[in-house]
């Protein structure tokens, strides 16, 4: 019974662990001394986990350092137990993936990934591997706390914006905030705040949303600054996002899918309405 039995641990032969680089042909030796013996390691979702009878640690697979509040039950999270699991009752209905509650921002990152914020928490959309199940910012952007009211990327980094301020992360190989931020998102990209934020694909062009109006920013420019504002054919969004099967703009409950920038810009009236958590949660009516 995976729900009480208790796997064994192979034997450990130490800290030195070897590695073998794909590209070079070599094997190389490091030393993970914080992790101790594993039964199984494996890498899901870009986390690394060392498995251990019924618990688990996360670590970083280049030190072998232990990640903050493990080791964690394998049962809460890897193995369906019966009145087991690791949803945090606090998170409430924010951490509901099919709730109704609107999400603050949306991003679709140069590597395909899309996410979702809302609560302090980040939704997973483009795998189902993981159930859609929420997770603190702080597990997957190291440093981030609170709420993230837009989100945007562009050359190889993510934009998290919060209030007047803005932090960048490395996108590839997990994130790595960029020295020296958080900043003001005056400085970095020449307005105060920012209600919604989206770039496309391929991309340098930025988009800024507040209230109902739309204002371009040259990402390649510096300094940067915005354009003259473009009203738009919604009074408010919520969070916007861009990918290649057009632009997203998202409030309350509901998204609004234009196929293109220009057209998005020429509506005189919304896009239909239809369903977050139908469309990207993959819930029942």
């Amino acid at each position: 019974e995976p729900c009480g039995a208790v796997p064994a641990v192979l034997p450990h032969p130490g800290d030195t662990v070897y590695l073998f680089d794909l590209e070079l042909r070599v094997t190389k030796q490091r030393t993970w001394p914080g992790l101790g013996p594993c039964s199984a390691a494996l890498r899901w979702l870009e986390r690394y986990y060392c498995l251990q009878g019924t618990q688990f640690q996360r670590f970083n697979p280049l030190t072998g350092e232990v990640h903050p509040g493990y080791p964690r039950d394998l049962r809460d999270y890897f193995i369906p137990c019966p009145g087991r699991g690791h949803g945090n009752a606090s998170w409430g209905a924010a951490g509901d993936r099919c709730s109704e509650v609107p999400f603050q921002a949306f991003l679709s990152d140069d590597t395909g990934r899309i996410y979702a914020f809302r609560g302090g928490l980040s939704f997973r959309l483009d795998s189902q591997r993981d159930g859609h199940h929420p997770w603190p910012l702080r597990q997957m952007w190291p440093g981030l706390e609170g709420e993230v009211d837009a989100a945007f990327a562009w050359d190889g980094r993510t934009y998290m914006i919060q209030g007047s301020q803005v932090s960048v992360f490395l996108s590839e190989q997990g994130h790595r905030r960029v020295l020296g931020y958080p900043r003001e998102l005056q400085e970095e990209l020449g307005v105060p705040s920012a209600d919604a934020a989206f770039t496309c694909p391929g991309s340098a062009h930025l988009y800024l949303i507040t209230g109902n109006q739309v204002r371009l920013v040259d990402l390649t420019q510096t300094p940067r600054q915005p354009g003259e504002p473009v009203p738009l054919p919604h009074d408010h969004v919520d969070s916007a996002m861009c990918t290649d099967d057009g632009v997203f703009l998202f409030h309350g409950s509901s998204y609004h899918q234009y196929p293109s920038v220009a057209q998005l810009l020429g509506a005189k009236q919304p896009a239909p309405a239809q369903s977050i958590a139908t469309h990207f949660f993959q819930c029942s009516q």
